[in-house]
Parts: C-alpha cells; structure tokens; sequence
C-alpha cells in the first residue's frame, strides 16, 4: 500500500475523541484510523493526556447515598443489546477492497451524476446541511473546479487524484474550507472516495452548475 502523506487535522481527531463530530465526520474518521497507523498513536496521545489531567483533579467528597445507588444499578437486571447486523453490501460496491468500518456503515442506492461519476449517499440523519456520501469517478477524468461553503473533507479509498496541493492516495484525507478551490484530476485508475462535507459545493464553472441538480452535493 501507497504510504499516507495527508492525515487528519488534530482540531478533527480531537472533535472525534471528544465525541463532538456528526455521523458522518466520525464515519470518515474512523475509516482514516482503520487506514492510518500516524493518526491512531495520536489517538492514544490523547488518551493518555486525558488519563494524565484526571490525576490533577482535586477530589470531592461522594453523596451520602452513593453506596445505594451504586448498590441498585447492580442489582438492576442487566439488559442484554441486540447483536448488531451489518447491512448487507450493496451490488456497487462488491468486489472492492473497503475498509471494515465502509462496509459496516450503510449506504443509499447509487446513482449517477454526471457520465463517469456516480454517488451514494450514507443512510444517515442528516446533521444541519451536512452532506456524507462516497463518490466514484471514472479514471482520467477531471472534475470541474469548484469553492466549498464550509468544511469539507475527502477520504481517498481506492485510486488516486491530484490538485494544486499534491496527490492523494489510498488513506489520504484532504480537508477543504471556504475560500478553498480547486479542480480534482482523476488519475488512470477508478477512484472512490468518501466525503463528509458541512455544505455543498460551490460550483466555478458553467457545466458545474449544470450539473449541480444532478449530483445533489
């Protein structure tokens, strides 16, 4: 595997670790650690950070019925969770090599937005105007330019493109924000990626607004 040179933003692993991102963004960083050994030891960086302030705080003294309450929520009999299934995977993305936590997650039907580019959106509530959804685009193809609204981030999963900024390969997560622009250049081979984006895309270009409707991010 191609080594990972564009990791996630500390600001986002620490929204991660703190439990504050939105289905989507946790989604993506989750397959990033699965992807990334660099990005985990900082995980456990703040772990051991968080370990090492609980030592600092000044205890207080328990409530009187501490002893019974923690009594009674042993005593409580315990509930048993349904074992969790994992959605059946759909025909798109059979026979693609995917990171565990993409085939747990459950995905829309595809569908296509422009000749050579379909998409799928997560099945997911969605989070204000927050967009998550994989997008495959045809090898040697290259994406009209466009602006973000907000925070966008790409997660590549199989293939590879490039920008102004450099190449992106397998593991590689690369975050846009408003004001940033550019215009992906698909290399040989398919590429798939998944996206967690706080708004849509802000197309530059004639053929981009055209085909905004269709590809509905």
């Amino acid at each position: 595997m191609t080594s990972i040179n564009h990791h996630l933003d500390e600001v986002i692993l620490l929204g991660y670790h703190r439990g504050r991102l939105n289905a989507g963004q946790s989604l993506l960083v989750e397959t990033h650690l699965e992807m990334c050994a660099h990005c985990r030891t900082s995980l456990r960086l703040f772990d051991a950070i968080g370990a090492s302030m609980l030592e600092d705080i000044v205890p207080v003294d328990m409530a009187d019925d501490a002893l019974e309450l923690a009594l009674a929520r042993i005593e409580r009999p315990e509930e048993v969770p349904e074992p969790r299934v994992a959605p059946e995977l759909p025909a798109y993305l059979k026979g693609i090599d995917l990171p565990e936590s993409v085939r747990a997650a459950a995905f829309k039907p595809r569908y296509w937005g422009a000749p050579g580019v379909w998409m799928a959106h997560l099945d997911a509530p969605k989070d204000g105007r927050g967009l998550t959804y994989l997008m495959h685009v045809k090898g040697g193809m290259q994406m009209p330019v466009h602006d973000h609204q907000g925070l966008e981030m790409t997660l590549v999963l199989t293939g590879c493109f490039s920008d102004d900024r450099g190449a992106y390969h397998p593991g590689d997560c690369v975050s846009c924000d408003e004001g940033d622009h550019h215009s992906p250049l698909i290399a040989a081979d398919d590429c798939l990626c998944l996206i967690a984006a706080n708004a849509p895309i802000a197309p530059k270009t004639l053929l981009g607004k055209l085909l905004q409707p269709f590809a509905r991010i």
